[in-house]
């Protein structure tokens, strides 16, 4: 358990070595980063982090204002963008606090990439949140919902995202391309990822939209068992 202190000088500074004491504890579960906010509660001040930056211990994460991380930390270029995203989006909180009760959860196209499922390319991170953000960037889509059914998330790869029947009903409520949707479908039920009786239900809402009479037809489409119109 990290210990939080209580009292904060922030016109004092501390030595590098002590800095990066305080804060590696963090980085080591959240993928080599940091957030100013959560620096802050461990009692480094910003002036701490921009002498961390300034030596080069520190970068700015991707395109994550006051996220920060360690330069020697293994790198994943497809999914650190979205891991600093979601950091920003919870300020000060720390990565045990933040899935134990998430407030933001990544959905649609950012959840079926995350999972590896479909080529749907997410050209912004998509999130529902419980309560109102404003990440002031151009590239976070937050779509607000007041509750987050528990059976309608889960962590994956240390990230909260939606399970795969949730991001199959969100990609049809965006109204997806069928094919698109189809190949996230397949991809999940080749993983064992998807039940057929929970599938069905999910997607016999949407048939008519997409231009099926029949729910079941629909169904055999997506799972590529069907003839698509």
């Amino acid at each position: 358990m990290l210990e939080r202190s209580s009292h904060y000088c922030y016109d004092c500074s501390m030595s590098r070595r002590t800095a990066l004491a305080a804060i590696s504890p963090v980085t080591s579960e959240q993928w080599g980063m940091i957030t100013a906010g959560q620096a802050r509660r461990l009692g480094v001040s910003r002036q701490d982090l921009n002498r961390l930056v300034d030596d080069g211990t520190l970068a700015i994460a991707d395109r994550a204002a006051r996220v920060y991380r360690l330069t020697g930390a293994p790198q994943n270029p497809d999914l650190d963008p979205l891991r600093a995203a979601w950091l920003q989006l919870g300020g000060a909180q720390l990565w045990h606090e933040r899935t134990a009760a998430p407030n933001v959860v990544i959905s649609h196209r950012s959840a079926a990439h995350l999972r590896g499922l479909g080529d749907l390319i997410p050209y912004e991170h998509d999130f529902y949140a419980t309560t109102r953000l404003r990440p002031r960037r151009n590239d976070i889509k937050l779509r607000v919902r007041s509750q987050l059914a528990p059976d309608s998330w889960e962590i994956w790869d240390g990230l909260p995202a939606r399970t795969v029947p949730a991001i199959i009903d969100d990609l049809l409520s965006d109204g997806e391309d069928e094919s698109a949707v189809a190949q996230v479908v397949q991809d999940a039920l080749a993983l064992g990822l998807l039940r057929d009786e929970a599938f069905t239900a999910i997607v016999a809402p949407y048939a008519v939209v997409y231009g099926h009479t029949d729910p079941g037809e629909f169904a055999q489409v997506l799972t590529g068992t069907g003839t698509r119109r």
